[in-house]
């Protein structure tokens, strides 16, 4: 798919969509539960489709609406299949999560991935789960296949590396029967995802105690329960990781006073991307939210300027902050960003592909950007770019373009169904002008 996205200001009022992270999770937690549950969830895409997939593949029986809902009967424990086919597409999330998971089960899989999770990392988990018995085995190209069955014990990962290892093994010893530790050494980044499975595991009535090792950082003692109790209805909250879009795209609007209000959000949230509000604001955007446990946040025009970002524990954030940073005066620094590398695109290198074409100064370093802003010295420019089969690059390219001077080309912008298929719909609602071919 080709997008031609025509320059106009975006305003108006959206719901946000559902959060993607959470409706892995909480899928993940009603399957692997003793009853029934219903997900209520107002978004589907690709991803929550891929976890819903290998959920099925592992006995669950998971039947989705149209709008996103699904209703789950856990896996039948007692007639598990072996060593399954199970199809991840191209969700990091799912793959992580549920490779653990199976392990747990002992019924292992064979994982098959698409696009460019096969050459995505599956280590240090993998190493993990190795020195604990289980075989895991790279298919070039592929996948993955597991096989073998965890028992409790200690266990250890990085936090450095992704947050969606932690948050596997988390689920996979939640599910043993018997206590578990898991330490995390050389950092933590990316910690408030790992909140929101802890959370999400708590509420389901996993007892997780949580002490801080030798170098203060985590070390989680899980009390697994076997089966889950996640309750007969789950509900996923609005997401900021998307509605983050929206957001930049008010604080882009120039000198045109316009707004944009994303209501569903919640000010309390864990997920950690909420903090877009706060980087807005530092920016020079004028942000409004409200007090309420489902938020409405307003980001309008102001006097943008260069800002200090440090990215580790909001990756998914820098493709549209380094668009605003462009708009921006003077410079901005990401820092911290070098696991952008191994996201669905090595999201640095494309994210400066991106500012290349709208004509924004700047340098990618191995870690980071650093982003020269254009300021009032002039508009973005246009032309065509690649999605590089990302859904957070073509988005971001899209609402950059709204707020330029030129036309801008998206080639590959099917990408965004990843994660927001209405993403186009929902830029015409706020008033953007594109065609797709």
């Amino acid at each position: 798919m080709i997008v031609t996205v025509t320059p106009r200001f975006l305003s108006g009022k959206i719901p946000a969509i559902a959060s993607k992270s959470y409706a892995h999770r909480l899928l993940i937690a009603a399957a692997l539960s003793e009853s029934p549950a219903h997900v209520s969830c107002s978004t589907r895409s690709e991803d929550i489709d891929a976890t819903c997939r290998v959920l099925r593949g592992l006995s669950a029986r998971v039947t989705q609406g149209n709008a996103g809902d699904a209703d789950v009967l856990p896996i039948d424990r007692d007639h598990l299949p072996v060593l399954p086919e199970v199809d991840c597409g191209e969700s990091g999330t799912t793959l992580r999560y549920l490779i653990p998971v199976a392990a747990a089960l002992g019924c292992g899989a064979k994982f098959i991935c698409r696009g460019r999770l096969p050459s995505r990392p599956v280590e240090p988990l993998a190493g993990e789960l190795k020195r604990h018995g289980i075989r895991l085995t790279t298919l070039p190209g592929e996948g993955f296949v597991v096989e073998g069955k965890l028992a409790p014990g200690a266990y250890s990962l990085p936090g450095n590396v992704s947050s969606q290892f932690i948050g596997g093994l988390l689920y996979a010893l939640a599910i043993l029967e018997g206590t578990s530790t898991l330490a995390i050494t050389k950092g933590f980044e990316s910690e408030p995802y790992v909140r929101m499975t802890l959370e999400v595991l708590e509420a389901a009535g996993v007892a997780i105690r949580e002490e801080k090792g030798p170098e203060g950082l985590p070390v989680w003692t899980v009390a697994g329960r076997g089966k889950l109790h996640a309750g007969p209805e789950l509900v996923v909250e609005g997401d900021w990781s998307n509605a983050a879009f929206w957001l930049a795209a008010g604080a882009l609007a120039g000198d045109e006073g316009e707004t944009i209000e994303v209501t569903g959000i919640r000010r309390d949230s864990l997920q950690g991307d909420r903090a877009v509000a706060e980087i807005l604001a530092r920016f020079g955007a004028r942000v409004i939210q409200t007090e309420s446990a489902t938020s409405v946040m307003s980001a309008l025009p102001g006097a943008l300027r260069g800002i200090e970002i440090d990215a580790a524990q909001i990756p998914d954030l820098v493709p549209i902050l380094a668009v605003v940073a462009g708009a921006a005066s003077g410079t901005t620094r990401f820092t911290n960003a070098g696991r952008l590398r191994i996201k669905e695109s090595d999201r640095l290198k494309s994210t400066s592909a991106l500012l290349s074409l709208l004509g924004v100064p700047h340098e990618e370093e191995p870690a980071g950007l650093v982003v020269h802003g254009l300021g009032s010295a002039g508009k973005f420019r246009g032309g065509e770019i690649q999605g590089f089969g990302d859904h957070r690059i073509v988005m971001a390219a899209a609402v950059a373009a709204a707020s330029g001077g030129a036309h801008v080309r998206i080639s590959g912008a099917e990408a965004f169904r990843k994660s927001y298929p209405k993403f186009l719909e929902d830029f015409a609602k706020l008033g953007g002008l594109c065609s797709a071919e």
